[in-house]
């Protein structure tokens, strides 16, 4: 189920939550009407919680499971296990001229998701606008009400994500990008993406192994901050 399904449920059972209590401070002898009306939204809100506890569960399960050895058909089985275990690959890519000193740990097929511009009067603080994907499409969080906005998209290239000891690569015919690591702020990874910001400019990356993206980045970070 959807982060934006789940969402609805939670409103739901807010507003219904809301109107059973309100009801229930209506005498019920002004009205017999107001104690069936408390009755429908004690149920109704009841069935609401039910089903927004469910979905969370049901997101936490499926992105759990995403992120497991042999469950990604782009990612080798054995990089992601020694991913698990807190250990870098070394990998070699033909199309990538490595500095010295640097080794390549992580590549895999990914999408360059490039967004409509929010217009001006809904412009705001990067740190609070989190994007993700579920059910086919893309959508803004905004932090910290965890309020929803459809994200639009301006432009989609296929290519390939490229994590070195040094920088982060997408290979593309058109709109590909090299950042050093030490220049990546705002990272925020989810199940299908990697959203990140190099000073004003943001960069969102599609892949099923975003997870191991995720994981290798830490490993990294947590390298050059020792």
């Amino acid at each position: 189920m959807s982060r934006p399904e789940r969402m609805t449920h939670l409103a739901a059972a807010i507003v219904f939550s809301v109107l059973a209590l309100i009801t229930s401070i209506i005498p019920s002898e002004i009205d017999f009407r107001w104690s069936v009306f408390r009755v429908l939204s004690l149920a109704a809100s009841g069935l609401a919680w039910l089903l927004f506890f469910r979905s969370r569960y049901l997101e936490k399960k499926e992105n759990a499971d995403a992120c497991r050895p042999g469950q990604l058909p782009t990612f080798p089985e054995g990089q992601a296990r020694l991913i698990d275990s807190g250990r870098l690959p070394n990998r070699s890519h033909p199309r990538v001229d490595l500095h010295e000193f640097e080794v390549c740990h992580f590549y895999v097929p990914g999408s360059r998701i490039i967004f409509t511009p929010l217009p001006d009067t809904m412009k705001m603080d990067p740190s609070r606008l989190a994007v993700r994907y579920s059910g086919g499409s893309y959508y803004y969080i905004v932090r910290p009400q965890e309020i929803l906005m459809p994200a639009d998209i301006e432009n989609k290239i296929e290519g390939e994500l490229i994590i070195t000891s040094q920088r982060m690569i997408f290979l593309a015919s058109e709109n590909g990008f090299e950042v050093p690591l030490q220049r990546v702020t705002l990272l925020d990874c989810s199940a299908h993406l990697i959203d990140f910001q190099v000073r004003q400019r943001r960069y969102t990356v599609q892949t099923e192994a975003a997870c191991y993206a995720e994981k290798v980045l830490m490993l990294l970070f947590k390298r050059s901050s020792i």
